[in-house]
């Protein structure tokens, strides 16, 4: 009886602690990886740069994004239309998610090493007048990121865009 209600209080401790630690993040919803984060704070780091505000992270479009990098790094192509003809549009409209506008840029390297791989990206995204435009415009508010290393080493990044 002494370790049952040694159980029970320990449950009702746990779901205190969790209670009191409120609702997980975007972030921790989608496990978003250090690489990811710092993408993100990259680019939002060039929106302020340009006025403009911080992209809030989307726990589904970084699911969908890192399904598409992942889906590059396996299938070893490098396009924003999967073999099969999906596009960002096809990928997102097939969630259930509803938007007024969507972009994506997306990034493969072949760097062995993989620090700053997030300004190397962002760098090549600001040097693309597309790319940048997508990065930087007013209209998105929503981003989802994703990262996925092919067997080969590459390195591939998607980054989707949400109005």
């Amino acid at each position: 009886m002494g370790l049952l209600a040694l159980a029970l209080v320990g449950a009702v401790a746990v779901r205190l602690y969790r209670a009191r630690l409120g609702p997980p993040s975007p972030q921790e919803l989608a496990s978003v990886s250090d690489e990811e984060t710092a993408l993100l704070d990259e680019v939002n780091g060039e929106r302020a740069k340009a006025g403009r505000s911080p992209l809030k992270l989307s726990a589904r479009l970084a699911v969908i994004a890192r399904g598409h990098s992942y889906d590059m790094a396996i299938r070893r192509y490098f396009s924003h239309e999967s073999p099969d003809g999906a596009g960002p549009s096809d990928r997102i409209r097939g969630v259930g998610i509803a938007y007024e506008q969507v972009a994506e840029n997306i990034y493969m390297e072949s760097f062995p090493e993989a620090s700053d791989m997030a300004g190397r990206a962002v760098r090549a995204w600001l040097a693309s007048p597309p790319h940048r435009e997508h990065m930087l415009s007013p209209n998105f508010r929503e981003t989802g990121i994703g990262v996925a290393r092919s067997s080969d080493g590459k390195t591939y990044v998607t980054q989707d865009f949400l109005r």
